[in-house]
């Protein structure tokens, strides 16, 4: 009986290393995220830093670029630290407060007769705190809704980092390519250039026309190079997204946007699904239900706030020993609990106030990426099929007209450069249609399907 009590002591006190990261990985893995990582220090660090590894050896993919993020990313790993203090407080809460014990001597110095003999007398007393046990299960309940509210924290902190890295990894897709587009007009224009070189010195281009086909090849090489610098600054902001550092800032991402899916799904239902799964919501829901709790219980016991319960062994210098319990309570004269029960009051209205804002904000980031993501999907079929055609014919068609010296440069130059930006322009639509896919996906709290 003695050892299981010791056993039963011993396990309230220690604080479970697990501290709910297991319910943090299914409700992520219930809205399309398939593997996170807490790093504390154990074996598995090392096999998670060799997988990491790995799969910065090959070309980042989608995929692969969130697997990293999710893994290996600081702030995440920071963010998880949290689940380890609301389980220490909800092991706290399950604690007794440690008894105090006091002591005294009294000592005889002066007075008594001269058949007085001094004797020294003491005072012992433990007192511990008498409301423990009856507020111990109360606080227990509100630090496990704590407890649950920091796993729907932590969950939604992990889906917004999949979001920006999903963001992040489009726009250096995107970056590539304007970057790859920019240095194939840098070439035709130094070509076209360096042509028309050739016929000025043979006389048969004018002073005009070869300083345009100049200035065209000086513009072509200055956006080439505002490109790379763009691309440099959208790779180190994914880079610091996945947390690398060093050698690793060397990844790899060769693949061109994707194509659009063949069609869309039906996205009547996103508000109804976004309410039902958004975990800030479910985390904003939790805040009140804790903010209502309080409210209550300190209503109901604002008149006791302290009250201690213990005993005494005492011994007088006569030499008479006494014994008995010592009971401690807090008169409630001054502080009743005014104070407190307006300040939660005041708490549970700012926390409903509070979820019914993002509730609103939650319907209308929904409706706002969903009307983001149709818009650059018709952008996009609009280029593919209609403008970017004429583009090119009307290149075409420019450049046979100026070589029967039917056309002047200058309009064979704005043809080019209209060919050039819509190209431009069709690839930002195909990166703004994926990253309000992403968007749309964050405001719905999990996949679109």
């Amino acid at each position: 009986m003695t050892r299981a009590l010791i056993a039963l002591l011993v396990a309230g006190c220690t604080v479970p290393r697990e501290a709910g990261f297991p319910d943090v990985q299914k409700l992520v893995g219930d809205r399309g995220v398939e593997r996170i990582q807490w790093n504390r220090g154990g074996p598995e660090d090392e096999q998670v830093a060799a997988l990491v590894r790995d799969l910065l050896q090959k070309d980042l993919t989608i995929a692969t670029a969130t697997e990293v993020a999710l893994l290996n990313n600081a702030r995440l790993q920071a963010t998880y630290e949290r689940l380890g203090v609301a389980q220490a407080d909800l092991v706290q809460a399950g604690l007794l407060r440690n008894p105090t014990l006091a002591a005294s001597l009294h000592v005889p110095i002066s007075g008594g007769g001269p058949a007085f003999t001094a004797q020294t007398g003491y005072e012992v007393s433990i007192v511990g705190e008498f409301l423990d046990l009856f507020l111990m299960p109360l606080r227990k309940r509100f630090a496990r809704a704590e407890l649950e509210r920091v796993k729907l924290d932590v969950g939604d902190a992990v889906l917004d980092l999949a979001a920006q890295v999903r963001a992040a990894f489009y726009t250096v897709q995107a970056a590539q390519q304007m970057a790859q587009m920019r240095a194939t007009i840098v070439e035709a224009a130094q070509a076209s250039a360096e042509l028309a070189a050739r016929q000025h010195e043979a006389g048969n281009l004018s002073d005009l026309d070869l300083a345009s086909e100049q200035a065209l090849y000086a513009q072509a090489r200055l956006d080439l190079q505002r490109s790379q610098a763009q691309l440099l600054a959208d790779r180190e902001h994914l880079t610091e997204l996945l947390g690398l550092w060093g050698r690793n800032v060397e990844w790899k991402l060769t693949a061109p946007l994707p194509d659009l899916p063949p069609a869309e799904p039906k996205l009547d239902h996103v508000e109804t699904f976004a309410i039902e799964h958004r975990l800030d919501l479910k985390a904003a829901r939790a805040e009140v239900e804790i903010a209502a709790a309080s409210l209550n219980l300190t209503r109901k016991t604002r008149f006791i706030s302290a009250a201690s319960l213990g005993g005494h062994i005492d011994k007088d210098p006569e030499g008479v020993t006494f014994a008995g319990p010592n009971l401690e309570l807090q008169l409630p004269i001054f502080d009743q609990g005014q104070a407190s029960v307006a300040r939660l009051a005041a708490q549970l209205r700012q926390a409903q106030k509070l979820m019914d804002a993002r509730a609103v904000a939650i319907r209308s980031q929904v409706r706002a990426a969903r009307a983001r993501l149709l818009a650059n999907r018709s952008a996009v079929e609009y280029y593919r099929a209609t403008l970017l055609p004429i583009r090119e014919r009307i290149v075409k068609l420019s450049q046979q007209r100026y070589n029967a010296m039917l056309l002047g440069v200058y309009q064979l130059l704005q043809a080019r450069q209209a060919e050039a930006n819509a190209y431009r322009e069709y690839i930002e639509a195909v990166r703004d249609y994926w990253m309000a896919r992403s968007d749309l996906e964050r405001a719905m709290g999990g996949p679109v399907k």
